[in-house]
């Protein structure tokens, strides 16, 4: 299909919620509507299955041009967009559908990849595949491989959590649907408030937290490794975003892709292609593998601010040439005769 003739779709959280000086939606879009497709967004909740295909009420949009500005951000005008009327799209007939918005995975999340997976990935160019999206927890996924991550504790047990501070005596504990830094705690075992800490962070023993030791390698950066078809593309180094706040902030250089890295992205690549994950951001502190970010996967956008890389142009590229792998959809249940 060529882009002048090609509809992508990009299923996100609402315009005005995102930052276009920073958000890597905001660059696939850039990028698609610079290549001629027609640019349209939805929310999840407007995604619908009707007689086995899916579409949704999309919204078509066009973008005003933007610049690289100083460190990792865009010039945008104001306003930064304009919209068309919404029309239903058949989303089969759309060259690619990339399902962007953020956690937490709720009910409305897990439905809209439900009704992606009506679509034929063979036609229809999906970043994510839906189904792995599902499957592949960005928390979670590493524990898969349990020499590349550091000690791993996954509990809503408060009694497993303290033991686990006393253990290690300071921990980075975080929501297993968190994103962003969003409640992420540091725990220190001499913390007078750690009892109650713990209870915030489980719900009084009712909702599981991730647990790692705080890893002080983190003071020579946490870096974000970009994986594209399961080949790391790139690599920028993040610090922590301010004094007195130990979470990470935007990336300030480039960061080498180390020998170490290519056999972390060597061992997850074939769990990625399978779940047809073709967009994907590792967190890697030091040795050690943090995180495989899947859903939004951000800093593309803002590392082709900062560094005059193609990175969001790139994704886009490879899904209206049809040069993602395609998933087999999932097959429907057999019923008995």
């Amino acid at each position: 299909m060529h882009p002048e003739t090609a509809d992508v779709v990009f299923v996100v959280d609402p315009l005005e919620r995102l930052d276009p000086a920073r958000d890597t939606s905001i660059g696939m879009m850039h990028a698609a509507q610079e290549r001629g497709a027609r640019v349209w967004t939805a929310g999840a909740v407007a995604l619908e299955a009707v007689d086995g295909r899916a579409r949704c009420l999309a919204t078509p949009v066009w973008l005003a041009p933007s610049v690289p500005a100083r460190g990792c951000h865009w010039s945008v005008p104001d306003p930064w967009y304009r919209t068309g009327e919404p029309a239903r799209l058949w989303l089969d007939e759309a060259a690619a559908v990339f399902l962007r918005t953020e956690p937490p995975l709720d009910e409305a999340f897990v439905t809209a990849t439900l009704v992606l997976d009506l679509v034929d990935p063979a036609r229809t160019a999906l970043v994510n595949a839906p189904a792995g999206l599902r499957a592949c927890s960005e928390h979670l996924l590493p524990l898969h491989y349990p020499d590349l991550a550091p000690d791993t504790v996954v509990s809503a047990d408060p009694a497993t959590v303290l033991a686990f501070v006393a253990e290690h005596r300071v921990v980075v504990v975080k929501p297993v649907d968190g994103f962003a830094g969003r409640g992420v705690l540091r725990l220190d075992r001499h913390d007078p408030n750690l009892a109650s800490l713990v209870e915030i962070v489980t719900r009084a023993g009712t909702r599981a937290a991730v647990l790692q030791p705080y890893l002080r390698e983190v003071s020579a950066g946490n870096k974000r490794v970009f994986v594209v078809a399961g080949d790391p593309v790139g690599a920028v180094q993040r610090f922590p975003a301010a004094d007195g706040d130990f979470r990470i902030g935007d990336p300030q250089v480039e960061a080498p892709v180390t020998d170490r890295d290519r056999e972390i992205c060597s061992r997850l690549a074939p769990t990625l292609r399978r779940h047809g994950i073709h967009l994907a951001g590792l967190d890697v502190i030091g040795r050690h593998l943090i995180e495989v970010n899947v859903t939004s996967v951000g800093g593309l956008r803002k590392a082709d601010a900062l560094l005059g890389w193609t990175l969001c142009a790139d994704v886009v590229d490879l899904a209206l040439a049809g040069a993602l792998p395609a998933q087999p959809r999932p097959a429907p249940e057999r019923r008995p005769a």
